[in-house]
């Protein structure tokens, strides 16, 4: 037999693993010294360790390995647990492709942009719903901050305030028009709560958005708009037509032109074929 310090020599795994292995179960010594506590092990205990080996190799958990070490799971299980180990590898280097997209889309910005003004990051972030309160209303963009001030006054007056500071304005249809633009802005509130007047509570459903910080105002947006569309295009998203674009604020628009700091967010889709997305990425 061996001692631990011999095994791991033989074995190439450190002594320190060596007892881990022991205090999971993974991989028993022959035989441990009742007296002094050390650890043994024989020849043929190579072949387990080179098993722990290759399944660690494969990305298997040491705790997956145990039931496929001592023989627990018959062909069939062995073999599901492999198809699913591939498509969770296949899983990760489609992700980490999509992030080698955006690294590359990145520095073409850069390269674009040389001295002139910075490129806008992009984050694909994906939402849970959540309610608000909105009013909706065809109008022009010039209206949307006296809208803002009449709902966050009712909120206030009707269901004592808002969750949180944002201003969610939702762009159902021609987000560039002046004077007939179908829109609706919402603040969130805490869960169902009767409609009042024009006033409408209602969930929001969660989105996949690809989403733009700037300062440009409802006046500037048409131009960050078209930047994300760039951008867009060149990572292989299409739009979803099933979902408004949105804007977030964080601040209230005095004037459509006011330089406050928002947050443009367009739903988004995989095109077939094109690069696929990853939640929480930034360009």
């Amino acid at each position: 037999m061996f001692k631990i310090t011999e095994f791991s020599k033989i074995s190439q795994v450190s002594a320190k693993a060596l007892r881990y292995y022991d205090q999971i179960g993974l991989l028993k010594p022959s035989y441990t010294d009742p007296d002094t506590g050390y650890r043994f092990y024989t020849a043929d205990q190579l072949k387990r360790v080179h098993r722990i080996l290759v399944f660690k190799d494969l990305g298997f958990t040491l705790e997956q390995m145990i039931p496929l070490l001592d023989g627990a799971l018959g062909t069939e299980p062995m073999r599901t647990m492999l198809l699913h180990k591939s498509a969770e590898i296949a899983e990760m280097l489609r992700e980490e492709q999509a992030r080698l997209n955006r690294i590359e889309a990145r520095l073409d910005e850069l390269d674009r942009s040389g001295d002139g003004e910075p490129p806008l990051d992009v984050v694909v972030r994906q939402t849970g719903p959540e309610w608000i309160a909105s009013i909706r209303e065809v109008t022009s963009k010039s209206k949307v901050p006296g809208l803002i001030r009449e709902l966050r006054q009712a909120v206030k007056t009707l269901y004592k305030g808002a969750l949180d500071q944002r201003v969610i304005v939702l762009w159902h249809s021609c987000a560039e028009c002046e004077d007939a633009v179908d829109l609706e802005v919402g603040v969130p509130v805490a869960g169902p709560l009767p409609d009042q007047g024009r006033i409408r509570v209602r969930e929001l459903k969660g989105a996949r958005l690809a989403c733009i910080a700037h300062s440009a105002g409802l006046a500037g947006s048409y131009e960050v708009t078209a930047k994300l569309a760039g951008w867009l295009e060149e990572q292989g998203y299409g739009i979803s037509e099933q979902e408004p674009s949105r804007e977030i604020y964080w601040e209230l628009p005095d004037q459509p032109a006011s330089p406050v700091l928002s947050e443009l967010q367009m739903p988004i889709v995989d095109r077939p074929g094109g690069a696929p997305g990853a939640e929480g990425g930034q360009a």
